[in-house]
């Protein structure tokens, strides 16, 4: 098949948000247990990440948590998202992928979340340096897995989605939504984690961006 389009996901896809976010919260967390030593770091880190604690939701955790040092919890907060955007880099291999599927593709982005999360990482990042599209969830009202946020893309492009490949790494949201749009899917895994058996087949399983280059030879 000759692809005209490959569109990407953004977080744990061109860049590693799982280890950055990781890494911010036991920073953060460093204060919480000198001041609260019967609290383990990891054990709060570990919380964290399953109720999905990114910035704003930080205060209202540490006090589920018991902490009740207003000004600990108010210095932890700005603690955490004091350059969270400045800090952040791309997977050491995107720019050099995506520099070399340019001049052959027509190359896009579709994420989800709010613009005020989504935009700073596209600006921190210059993707637009590098993508002809950039589609962000809230910005046209639809959000993946909805196959309608795919086929914008495709219509924003002039491709049809059995001539696009989809990159990413959610067998909750990326898969099934670009699956629904009848776009071909590669999955990024690099933490090797197990497929579920009642989706649809990935095209293809990759662990680093570069893979893509030998698979479209």
């Amino acid at each position: 098949m000759q692809y005209q389009a490959i569109l990407f996901d953004l977080d744990d896809t061109l860049y590693d948000l799982r280890s950055y976010w990781r890494g911010r919260l036991y920073e953060v967390f460093d204060d919480v247990v000198a001041r609260y030593p019967h609290l383990e770091r990891d054990h709060l880190v570990q919380q964290a990440i399953r109720e999905k604690v990114y910035i704003e939701r930080l205060p209202t955790f540490l006090r589920s948590q018991h902490i009740d040092d207003e000004q600990l919890i108010a210095t932890a907060h700005e603690r955490f998202r004091r350059d969270w955007f400045a800090r952040l880099v791309l997977n050491d291999d995107a720019p050099t992928t995506l520099m070399a599927l340019r001049p052959s593709y027509k190359l896009g982005l579709i994420t989800n979340g709010p613009s005020a999360t989504q935009r700073p990482k596209i600006a921190q990042f210059g993707l637009a340096d590098y993508l002809d599209l950039l589609i962000v969830s809230e910005e046209v009202g639809v959000a993946k897995p909805d196959p309608a946020i795919f086929q914008l893309a495709l219509a924003e492009l002039a491709v049809p989605p059995e001539r696009a490949l989809y990159v990413g790494d959610s067998l909750e949201f990326d898969l099934p939504g670009a699956a629904a749009a009848g776009m071909p899917f590669i999955w990024i895994n690099p933490r090797n984690e197990p497929f579920h058996d009642d989706l649809p087949r990935p095209l293809a399983e990759i662990k680093r961006l570069t893979e893509l280059l030998p698979l479209l030879q």
